[in-house]
């Protein structure tokens, strides 16, 4: 089954499509997340938007997809990874590309961090 479209934008990266779309997200007190998913819903990843004006704490992505370059394992479920620091003041298409761009990147680490941001195990 595909990807709903409606009220989506289209990206073409590494000649793939992915849609992404900004909403609050009501399971977590309406915070505003950027939702980024390739057309075969392989790459699923939430970002929380303004990580960039938090002091002392570092920016995560949420991978619900199944697909992250760098991930050795086999796992299932939701895992927050620590991501370089973005500038997300405005969301834009350069932002989603260098989001799905570092995701995609094989050679890269990869830090999983719990809700408490306390680092979990690094993985390269």
């Amino acid at each position: 089954m595909g990807v709903r479209k409606k009220y989506k934008r289209k990206i073409v990266r590494f000649n793939r499509l992915f849609y992404w779309y900004v909403e609050p997200d009501i399971d977590d007190e309406g915070i505003i997340k950027l939702n980024i998913v390739s057309e075969d819903k392989k790459l699923i990843v939430t970002y929380e938007v303004g990580q960039h004006n938090i002091k002392n704490k570092p920016p995560y992505i949420v991978i619900i997809g199944e697909e992250l370059e760098g991930w050795t394992t086999e796992y299932i479920g939701y895992r927050r990874v620590l991501t370089p620091q973005w500038s997300d003041q405005i969301i834009t298409p350069k932002l989603i590309g260098e989001i799905i761009d570092w995701c995609l990147l094989k050679d890269k680490e990869i830090n999983i961090v719990n809700w408490k941001d306390e680092l979990l195990r690094p993985l390269s």
